[in-house]
């Protein structure tokens, strides 16, 4: 049976579930659509590396028109060109293969940065559910706890008009009713501060009602894989980052190899285009076709430290982008230890509380029956109710800390 308690207000609709609120968070965020831009901008340049690697065709033509007179030995009277030209790299030094490499780092790096900023997310929608259901629990407990003393109050008011002396009682009760009222009311301010924050997350009216589906009680933390934060998506980029810098020191240092290019023609090329209008220069035209192969060879021998300066830099940044990996991986265990050695902690806390919370509420039952046998002061049975109520509020953020500390170890182990 689902039990909802809200800050004086009746919900309407359908309740909500995690994932329903995860899935709305998502197609809500504005941040999401940048980095998912970033992702096919990357997918395409890596399609543009690959590209480079392999034979191209290019139509080419030209029409050079030089009257009698104009250096005849160089320009021939003119040219004219009509050609289908092939390009294919030979050897580059190993830099294409170090573009396909740097552009498919890229795609890694943008596909880590959007899962960074959907984690963050995630991580925000859980623990803002937590807290709600959190906050439903302690209105609960709290309101049920003002209808005992309540029910206590009019026992005392019930004995006074007996004739009983008991108008300190009565006012030590009353007291203690103002402040569970007021702590209650500051409890329905904090619901309402997590339903307009957990609204506005999915994209939905901060101002609306909301209602959850209850989530099932926290389990003993499984041992988990040690090397889990290594999925974390900051190490992922990261790892991205320090590959596409190694690529880029494979590219300075290529630029100092020499090339290596194959390319081939086919088509019309004449000379003496003097007379493009007659019909002679068009016989020779069509007549003067034919194709050519050739072999490319360019290396820079000499070079005033530009290179030298372009593979410095290249090197220094893989340096540093091996530094910053390494930085990385260091949070991201630190964070994921901190995430696993703190449910381990919180679930003994849960198996503690689970168990003090009945002995507290008997606790409570035993001080009432002895007062009303005198055997016991209305202080006594004051604070076994306070204390029956900090127990079960204490267990209920008890599994709320522990339901946000396995979003956070989720948040620094998933892919």
């Amino acid at each position: 049976m689902l039990l909802v308690v809200g800050a004086g207000r009746a919900f309407a609709g359908e309740p909500v579930s995690l994932e329903t609120a995860l899935r709305e968070a998502r197609a809500a965020n504005a941040h999401l659509p940048l980095p998912a831009f970033d992702i096919s901008i990357a997918s395409e340049k890596e399609k543009e590396a690959r590209a480079e690697m392999w034979l191209k065709v290019a139509l080419e033509g030209d029409f050079v028109y030089a009257p009698p007179g104009y250096a005849e030995p160089l320009t021939n009277l003119g040219n004219a060109r009509l050609q289908a030209v092939v390009r294919q790299p030979i050897y580059a030094g190993g830099s294409l293969k170090a573009g396909v490499a740097r552009a498919g780092a890229g795609v890694e790096a943008a596909r880590g940065r959007y899962r960074l900023i959907e984690m963050d997310l995630e991580l925000e929608v859980r623990s803002r559910f937590s807290e709600l259901l959190q906050i439903d629990s302690e209105i609960a407990i709290r309101r049920t706890g003002l209808e005992e003393l309540e029910t206590y109050r009019s026992s005392l008011r019930s004995r006074q008009a007996a004739g009983q002396g008991i108008a300190a009682d009565t006012l030590k009760t009353e007291v203690r009713l103002a402040l569970e009222e007021a702590t209650l009311a500051d409890t329905e301010q904090r619901r309402d501060d997590a339903r307009l924050s957990l609204n506005e997350l999915m994209g939905r009216d901060p101002t609306g009602p909301l209602e959850l589906v209850p989530l099932p009680l926290p389990e003993a933390p499984a041992a988990g894989d040690p090397a889990a934060w290594q999925n974390a998506p900051e190490v992922r980029v990261a790892e991205a980052t320090a590959r596409s810098a190694e690529a880029d020191t494979i590219i300075a240092k290529a630029e100092t190899r020499p090339r290596l290019v194959f390319l081939g023609d086919a088509g019309f090329w004449t000379d003496d285009t003097t007379h493009p209008g007659s019909s002679q220069f068009w016989d020779r035209f069509w007549h003067n076709a034919g194709y050519s192969f050739a072999l490319g060879f360019v290396w820079n021998v000499w070079d005033p430290g530009a290179a030298r300066a372009r593979v410095a830099g290249a090197s220094l940044g893989l340096q540093q982008s091996r530094l910053a990996l390494e930085v990385g991986r260091r949070d991201a265990r630190l964070a994921w230890e901190k995430a696993h050695t703190a449910l381990a902690h919180l679930y003994k806390q849960i198996e503690i509380l689970s168990r003090a919370v009945p002995d507290a509420r008997d606790s409570y039952l035993d001080a009432q029956s002895r007062y009303r046998g005198g055997a016991a002061t209305s202080l006594e049975v004051l604070d076994a109710h306070s204390a029956a109520m900090e127990a079960a509020v204490r267990r209920s953020e008890t599994i709320a800390r522990y339901r946000v500390a396995d979003a956070v170890a989720l948040r620094w182990s998933t892919p």
